[in-house]
Parts: C-alpha cells; sequence; structure tokens
C-alpha cells in the first residue's frame, strides 16, 4: 500500500511538474513572438541598426531584463529568426545542386510564405544586408565546385554568373512577397529552377 501511495504521489509530482513546464514553455514562446512582431513593425520604419532594445521592449511592453534572457542584443535575435531559412539550404548539404535545385528551392519558398512578415523586412531596404551575404554565401559555396567542374571552367566568369543569378532570385523572393506569396512554392520553385538555367547556364560566351 505504502509502495502504491509513493509511486501515485511520484505521477502526481511528475505531472504537475510537466504542468508548469508547458506553461512555462507558453510563456517563452508568446513572450518571443511578441517581441518578432515588435521587431518587424520597427523594421518596416528605421533600419535595423537604428533599433535599441529599449525601442522594442516599450513597443511591445516587455521588461529588457526579460529580453536579455533570451538574445544578446538586437541582431542576435534577428540572426535567430534568419536561422530557418539557412537551415533549409544545410538540410540539402550534400547533394549536388544542379541537379537537384527543386527540393531545396521548394523549401526555400516554404519558409518564406510561412515567414512572410519577417522575410519582407528583411528584403526591404531596411532589412539586414548581412542575412543577404550569407545566404548568398552558402549557396554560393554550394554550387562552386559542380559548376567549375562541370559548366564553367573560368573563375571570373563563374564570379559573375553566380552575382548575376543571386541578385535575380532576390528580386523574383521580393516580387512574390509583394504579390502575398499567391503562388505556391512548388511553382516558384520550378520557375526559378529555370530562371537559374536559362539565365545563367545557358549562351553565355567564355571571358577572355
Amino acid at each position: 500500500v505504502l509502495r502504491k501511495k509513493r509511486r501515485l504521489k511520484i505521477m502526481k509530482d511528475m505531472k504537475q511538474e510537466t504542468g508548469t513546464e508547458k506553461k512555462e514553455d507558453r510563456r517563452v514562446r508568446r513572450t518571443k513572438k511578441l517581441l518578432s512582431q515588435g521587431l518587424i513593425e520597427l523594421m518596416q520604419q528605421k533600419q535595423v541598426k537604428d533599433i535599441t532594445v529599449r525601442e522594442l521592449a516599450d513597443l511591445v511592453d516587455v521588461n529588457r531584463g526579460t529580453f536579455y534572457l533570451y538574445y544578446r542584443d538586437i541582431f542576435d535575435m534577428l540572426d535567430r529568426l534568419e536561422e530557418q531559412l539557412n537551415a533549409v539550404i544545410l538540410a540539402h548539404k550534400g547533394e549536388p545542386i544542379l541537379t537537384h535545385a527543386r527540393p531545396m528551392l521548394k523549401d526555400l519558398f516554404r519558409i518564406v510564405a510561412e515567414n512572410k512578415e519577417i522575410c519582407s523586412v528583411l528584403l526591404s531596404d531596411n532589412g539586414d544586408i548581412k542575412f543577404l551575404q550569407k545566404l548568398s554565401d552558402v549557396i554560393q559555396e554550394k554550387l562552386r565546385t559542380e559548376w567549375l567542374n562541370g559548366y564553367v571552367d573560368n573563375e571570373t566568369e563563374f564570379e559573375y554568373r553566380y552575382a548575376f543569378g543571386a541578385l535575380g532570385f532576390v528580386g523574383l523572393l521580393r516580387t512574390w512577397l509583394h504579390r502575398d506569396c499567391a503562388e505556391s512554392a512548388e511553382g516558384m520553385a520550378v520557375l526559378a529552377d529555370s530562371l537559374i538555367r536559362q539565365g545563367i547556364m545557358n549562351g553565355i560566351p567564355n571571358l577572355k
């Protein structure tokens, strides 16, 4: 009987702890969501470098100490929001990108659609230039080896072709976001893949 009572007490304590943890998790998620929404609102008005923690905390009525429980500063917070997009690229690590571009592009467009507000400000004039550069660098390194070995045998030509394609892709994303992601992620992946291949890989003579 004592053993049974002890077991019931342990189960009750575990249930209470789990309930507390879930409540805390919900509170944390709610606070982070408020901060994210506040950051998006401020980035619609000014560049991220001009946004302060005090300004963000006051806007969403969160104590600055609470902000620092989760983030070092505004840029650290932005990095966390950007991690999802970088993770899409890294998730396809090891795949030959020239022949398996569509699955990666589809995942990328899907994540952008799920995070339309933050992606819109990231790609706006007030966005984070470092984010675009980091995303571009990851894709560039995946392409470099394949491209130089199979399509372009000139390093300089590769740099020009990649710069052309990267800027075009950013323009494609901006237009899609401006249209409120009306087209499907799969459809946009097919379009992007086609444009990349037609505009960069075909019909451009080697530089001398």
